[in-house]
């Protein structure tokens, strides 16, 4: 049986490794960024286009998405261990995905207490 030499098959692994990891980082910054996009419509909709009550929540919100997201674009470029670069990254789309939430429940809370109620 007929082995690789040494130099292939460290040049085919490191490509390979290499290659699926940056797709998995593009994918993560796409996906972190459709999920924010997506974040940022109901809570422009409640600052900008038609502000309410909740308008100061949805801003702190919008900031900290955005924030979240700039993290994770800034976490791509300069952590060089691939796994922990791909953590990090996960985290920050969590975390991003946890103060949306929280950001549009209480956003919705403010919303709520404000509609008269009839007896």
């Amino acid at each position: 049986m007929r082995h690789p030499s040494p130099r292939r098959a460290s040049r085919a692994s490191r490509c390979c490794a290499h290659d699926s990891t940056r797709i998995r980082s593009r994918i993560g910054i796409v996906v972190a960024g459709l999920f924010g996009l997506i974040c940022l419509v109901p809570l422009s909709l409640l600052t900008v286009v038609d502000p309410r009550r909740s308008a100061p929540v949805a801003w702190i919100t919008a900031i900290l998405v955005i924030v979240l997201y700039a993290a994770l674009l800034v976490n791509r470029w300069t952590v060089d261990d691939r796994e922990r670069r791909l953590r990090i990254m996960a985290v920050l789309m969590l975390a991003m995905a946890a103060v949306a939430l929280f950001g549009m429940l209480t956003c919705a809370a403010i919303e709520w207490s404000a509609v008269p109620v009839t007896a």
